[in-house]
């Protein structure tokens, strides 16, 4: 029996080589005392991605961090249809290259030759949703609580680009530090009709960019580099590239539009523009005007009605007209074609929410000190690996709204909801969940049980409602939680339309489309009533 996740490996190697081949499957190699476990064109392929960066002189390899090098090595061995060494592997090998080379390790900031900027045209991207770039920037403008319109800080703007035509795929805006959950939430935002989203925060205006993009680009921060993304990689076939360390300019293009977004951002009330020495007195707090509500309708207008429709310099024509051109096509340029829309959007977003592997016990399964339980798990209790461990399993949980836990049953390959033990328990987010375990650890409790983290949630909600009009930070805490619930969890997002009638046909439809009528022995087909049945 083979896992689904190797058959979606199998697919997108067979996708990147056509050629049969890679299908074949790879033994590892047995190794033994002073051989290597890795074969011999895997270590080609280490060896001369190190002489590539040696030989180029634009990279410090001393510098660079093993993580990257893993990343390109591996990209290089998936298109050769080899197995991707380990991490360790890679640590190895390119601290045995420095030594043989004898490279010092520089000190400082490296200096190197002049790098080109990010104009002209990507690699690869040749149409829409060929390259997506994504990347995060706070924004500069103070926000103001939708209560008391007292100010909370900053907010934290996630942005997707198309490479292609420079049009903005999504956007999302949180009072939160950006996580894998932000950037989950964005990439959703890019792949979804934005219909809904529009009607949301009232702006009527065309955004008619959707689809699964073929690769996303992205920087080297820990939200970017975390595994949570490869389910959503096999599942949905998108290739996720980083940017190699020390080469800002491979970023310039998702970051040359948050400087423009922020630059229009200056000329607002509560703006704290770019740096100090522009503000100079101007009292952003005191000037702040703009709820988070508030600027991301702004912020949306602006995108749609304005920066979609400005002329690109580098295009010679608007972005919208760009993304356009690649989809439809003209009389001389050939379009794609429109991308087909994600049917399952509750699955899209659940691939897309922070992933948690962990042992199916007899009393359900702990998370965070919280036990969940659904009778799905006793299938799963005390199931080994093949190396006869205990097997663990694949969680996901929405930040918002922390039960249930959605359970991949890997025998249906389906998302199963997994409620708390104790069905008594309270709704909470996971900032509430950390604030709580805080509150734990102020009273001496460095290691809380389920009942102490949920009287601790009760203890900190009484607490902040005495101290909201008191502190700039309970009233960030209160605002960044009223937006959380304004964002309906996944649990509950999709229960708002019903299912879709089922379709009943009658008896003789059926029959018609039998020779053999006992096919149908024992099946009960309701019959459509007709005018005059009771």
């Amino acid at each position: 029996m083979v896992h689904f996740t190797t058959l979606y490996r199998l697919i997108r190697l067979f996708n990147e080589t056509r050629s049969p081949a890679s299908l074949i499957p790879k033994f590892k190699c047995r190794g033994g005392k002073g051989k290597h476990r890795v074969s011999k064109a895997v270590d080609d392929i280490i060896r001369y991605h190190f002489e590539s960066i040696l030989a180029s002189g634009l990279l410090d390899i001393t510098k660079l961090s093993v993580s990257s090098l893993r990343t390109d090595i591996t990209k290089f061995c998936r298109a050769a249809g080899l197995k991707p060494p380990s991490w360790s592997t890679v640590e190895h090998r390119v601290a045995a290259f420095i030594a043989e080379k004898k490279l010092a390790r520089k000190k400082g900031r490296r200096r190197g030759a002049r790098r080109p900027t990010a104009g002209g045209t990507f690699p690869d991207a040749n149409r829409p949703l060929d390259v997506v770039q994504i990347d995060h920037t706070p924004l500069d403008i103070i926000i103001v609580d939708e209560k008391d319109r007292l100010p909370v800080g900053r907010a934290y703007l996630s942005l997707a680009i198309d490479v292609f035509s420079r049009l903005v795929l999504g956007f999302a805006i949180s009072l939160d530090t950006p996580s894998i959950y932000s950037v989950g939430k964005l990439i959703s935002h890019c792949i979804l009709p934005k219909q809904r989203f529009l009607q949301d925060v009232g702006v009527d205006a065309d955004w008619n960019a959707f689809g699964i993009m073929r690769t996303l680009f992205m920087d080297n921060a820990g939200e970017f580099r975390a595994e949570d993304f490869i389910p959503f990689q096999e599942e949905y076939l998108v290739e996720v590239s980083w940017r190699p360390v020390a080469t800002p300019e491979y970023g310039g293009h998702i970051e040359r539009l948050a400087k423009t977004l922020n630059d229009q951002i200056h000329n607002e009330p509560g703006s704290t523009f770019s740096n100090i020495g522009i503000r100079g007195e101007y009292d952003s707090e005191g000037k702040a005007c703009y709820t988070i509500d508030e600027i991301e309708r702004w912020l949306t207008i602006l995108i749609t009605k304005e920066y979609h429709e400005k002329v690109h310099s580098e295009l010679g024509m608007c972005p919208r007209e760009k993304y356009e051109l690649g989809i439809l096509g003209d009389d001389r340029v050939p379009g794609i074609g429109l991308p087909d829309i994600v049917e399952d959007q509750e699955r899209l977003k659940l691939f897309l929410l922070p992933s948690f592997h962990r042992t199916v016990q007899r009393q359900g399964v702990e998370l965070d000190k919280i036990v969940y339980f659904h009778d799905v798990l006793r299938n799963w209790v005390d199931t080994k690996n093949e190396h006869g461990k205990a097997r663990k399993f694949m969680f996901k949980r929405d930040p918002r709204r922390i039960a249930p836990l959605y359970f991949f049953d890997p025998g249906e390959s389906r998302f199963v909801p997994i409620p708390y033990k104790d069905l008594t328990r309270p709704p909470m987010s996971v900032w509430e969940l950390q604030a709580s375990k805080r509150r734990c650890k102020e009273k001496g409790i460095n290691d809380p049980n389920e009942a102490q983290i949920f009287e601790a949630h009760a203890e900190r909600l009484s607490i902040r409602d005495e101290a909201i009009a008191k502190t700039k930070q309970a009233r960030r805490e209160r605002e960044a939680e009223r937006r959380r619930k304004k964002e309906v969890p996944v649990s509950e997002e999709f229960k708002r339309s019903p299912p879709p009638a089922r379709r009943e046909e009658n008896l003789e439809d059926i029959l018609s489309f039998y020779d053999d009528t006992s096919l149908l022995q024992g099946v009960v087909v309701k019959k459509t009533p007709t005018e005059g049945d009771e």
